[in-house]
């Protein structure tokens, strides 16, 4: 039973993470700039204005970061995929490795959204304006408005 408690929670975490991300009003006053690195392809990385992207894979990952007035930077290793959105001033990092499947996504000023995986799953983390999530192997912490949840350690925040 607790495992089934687990697994909706965690459900539940990334179906509200998800319908926050579309309700989030989005800006666009600066050029978007993206990132992407397939199955061993180079690293990337751009600037423009206060857009700001990078991304890195091995031979057997794929990262990509966007930037759009923000920062997103993903990084993918063994059999991983990462991927990190920074809006309108919010800093997204995703780390992905072991098969692992971060996304980090930052809305507004101040936002920072930290995503490390380890490990086949899946696991997001939302920030909103001003707002620190962290999501790491061994727990998840949410200071402000933001929300995260991993299916690999079924672990999560709201904040």
């Amino acid at each position: 039973m607790t495992a089934v408690k687990r697994s909706l929670g965690g459900v539940a975490a990334i179906g509200t993470a998800l319908a926050f991300a579309a309700l989030v009003p989005a800006t666009a006053s600066a050029a978007p700039v993206g990132c992407t690195t397939a199955p061993g392809g180079n690293a990337a990385a751009s600037l423009v204005g206060n857009s700001q992207c990078d991304s890195q894979a091995d031979a057997t990952s794929a990262a990509a970061g966007y930037g759009f007035d923000g920062w997103g930077s993903a990084n993918a290793m063994a059999n991983a995929a990462a991927l990190a959105l920074g809006f309108n001033g919010g800093i997204a990092v995703a780390d992905g490795t072991a098969g692992g499947g971060p996304a980090a996504i930052a809305f507004g000023p101040g936002s920072l959204a930290e995503n490390s995986a380890v490990g086949l799953g899946l696991s997001i983390a939302i920030a909103g304006p001003g707002a620190t999530v962290t999501l790491t192997p061994t727990g998840a912490l949410c200071q402000g408005p933001g929300i995260a949840g991993s299916f690999t350690t079924l672990q999560g925040c709201i904040g």
